[in-house]
């Protein structure tokens, strides 16, 4: 891969990450205001991170599949499972960043962590498809 193409992924990192965190956040406010509205204050700190969690083990994978999708379909020469690595792994330094790697560790964030790396490589098969398809 060339230089250009880890600026991208990391850009495509840094874009996954923040749409992800504001798909939880909305997940969260959804819950609490439509589905278990007049809760005490309590309730919602205790329920907000398995709604986040269970926000991101669905639009995690989905984004990576189609961000990585997205910029590898029509390069060729790059290589798009190699492009998903990097992704992937650039997400989980700026992911962990965000924490200061704690808790990076957990069976639940390791689930979580699994399923996005599934999600980046199967937009990479399906980049790798479109290109063999188109010839």
């Amino acid at each position: 891969m060339k230089p250009i193409d880890v600026a991208k992924a990391l850009g495509v990192a840094a874009l996954i990450l923040a749409v992800d965190l504001a798909c939880a956040f909305a997940a969260v406010w959804f819950w609490s205001l439509v589905i278990a509205p007049g809760h005490p204050t309590s309730y919602y700190v205790a329920g907000a991170t398995p709604v986040a969690t269970l926000s991101t083990r669905i639009v995690g994978p989905a984004l990576f599949a189609l961000m990585v999708w997205r910029f590898s379909r029509r390069r060729p020469e790059r290589n798009p499972f190699l492009f998903a690595g990097t992704v992937w792994v650039l997400y989980l330094v700026l992911d962990g960043a965000t924490v200061a790697f704690h808790g990076l560790y957990n069976l639940i964030v390791l689930v979580t962590i699994a399923l996005k790396l599934a999600g980046a490589l199967l937009g990479a098969g399906f980049a790798r498809l479109q290109r063999e398809s188109a010839g």
